[in-house]
């Protein structure tokens, strides 16, 4: 009880200005196991909200209406450390992950696995959505925050035809993967944010040529896709 009436004072007190509720109301309802999962869920759900607005002239809202044209996209950098196979990327002070991301997009040829926490980049998501014009095969796994998201990746794709489903069961669907045709393999701390590009500390990895790294990812991403739901 100690423990969880001091955690509940230090989450009132780091994201009170992200909340409707008062701290001392955050801390009143974490003493009960329950109340304490509801309060760490309204922070995270408040954060995400947050991060949503700051996006939302980038994206299209979810009646379609054209959005803004996306950013262009930076260049890569210099600063990418490849090597035996890696390309390694760290923002803010290194090599662009965005970068990397969009340019092995646009280099795949037949299909393109994605597994997605947040996904509000406008530069990802046109890049994936041009992956799909020109006939590669695109699939896209979300987590279910997804869904109650005022402004999401998840509806631009879904509007330009690219297949989007939610992964429902676990409590976070917290991947961050993407599979270029079967050969290479993205993961990382890097969501397909804007924050995450020009706000957080993140890092990210382009695993190319290590055919039983890609065939794990290949097959945790099925196993994934066959136990989600349509978004």
């Amino acid at each position: 009880m100690f423990r969880r009436t001091v955690l509940g004072l230090a989450l009132a007190a780091a994201v009170s200005a992200f909340t409707s509720f008062s701290p001392f109301a955050l801390i009143a309802h974490a003493r009960s196991a329950s109340g304490f999962d509801q309060v760490t869920e309204s922070i995270t759900n408040s954060i995400s909200d947050t991060f949503s607005e700051a996006v939302a002239k980038h994206l299209p809202s979810r009646s379609g209406k054209p959005a803004q044209p996306p950013e262009a996209s930076p260049a890569p950098s210099k600063a990418f450390a490849q090597g035996s196979g890696y390309t390694l990327c760290f923002v803010p002070d290194g090599a662009s992950c965005q970068a990397l991301l969009v340019n092995a997009i646009r280099s795949t040829r037949r299909q393109l696995l994605i597994q997605a926490y947040s996904f509000t980049s406008a530069p990802i998501a046109e890049a994936v959505a041009q992956a799909h014009r020109r006939g590669v095969d695109v699939r896209v796994i979300l987590d279910k925050s997804q869904q109650s998201e005022r402004y999401t990746s998840a509806t631009y794709l879904k509007h330009a035809g690219v297949p989007v489903v939610i992964d429902n069961k676990p409590a976070i669907a917290h991947n961050k993967v993407m599979v270029f045709d079967e050969q290479a393999v993205f993961t990382g701390s890097f969501n397909f944010t804007k924050s995450a590009q020009e706000r957080n500390a993140e890092n990210g990895m382009l695993i190319r040529g290590d055919a039983a790294v890609v065939k794990a990812y290949t097959d945790n991403w099925h196993k994934r896709y066959r136990q989600s739901r349509a978004y």
